[in-house]
């Protein structure tokens, strides 16, 4: 028989702001309605000027990348740029290895490897390699672990698309 879990009951009464959330939300507004009426404040032209700055900061952000990336071209030579293009690629081939291998070192089970036990797998928290792997391979890891022998074991499936 499954146990439930116990939930904690917190009906102590709603709360000042949840029972009042309307009334304040119209004093707010009637309040900062009187504010602008009494202020002499230009808010188009704050807002222009909000958003223009804005857009140059982004604008200035693009041009720093881009010198950044500039410079790096024009201090490696041709010969530099073939060979990191071929570690990034040498690179690429062995994550698609080690990611053909995982998919079949750890296939899906249904049962326990260890005990060959019927009794149910069941998920445990993933180690901070397992995520990891889940990032950079795009790979589903799952950890299971079993009711009857505690063995731990390892899934690892393709993600969906």
């Amino acid at each position: 028989m499954k146990r439930k879990r116990k939930k904690i009951n917190n009906n102590k009464g709603a709360s000042f702001f949840k029972e009042y959330n309307f009334e304040i939300t119209v004093l707010l507004m009637f309040f900062l309605g009187v504010f602008l009426l009494i202020e002499n404040m230009e808010i188009s032209e704050t807002l222009f000027y909000l958003v223009k700055a804005i857009i140059f900061f982004f604008a200035d952000f693009i041009k720093m990348i881009r010198d950044s990336i500039y410079t790096t071209l024009n201090w490696l030579e041709l010969s530099d740029l073939v060979g990191v293009i071929l570690i990034l690629f040498a690179s690429y081939l062995v994550s698609i290895r080690i990611r053909i291998r995982l998919l079949t070192r750890y296939p899906k089970i249904y049962e326990c490897q260890n005990c060959n036990s019927k009794s149910k797998l069941k998920r445990i928290q993933k180690r901070l390699k397992h995520r990891i792997i889940h990032f950079v391979l795009r790979l589903r890891v799952y950890n299971y672990q079993c009711d009857t022998c505690y063995t731990k074991q390892l899934i690892i499936l393709t993600k969906k698309r």
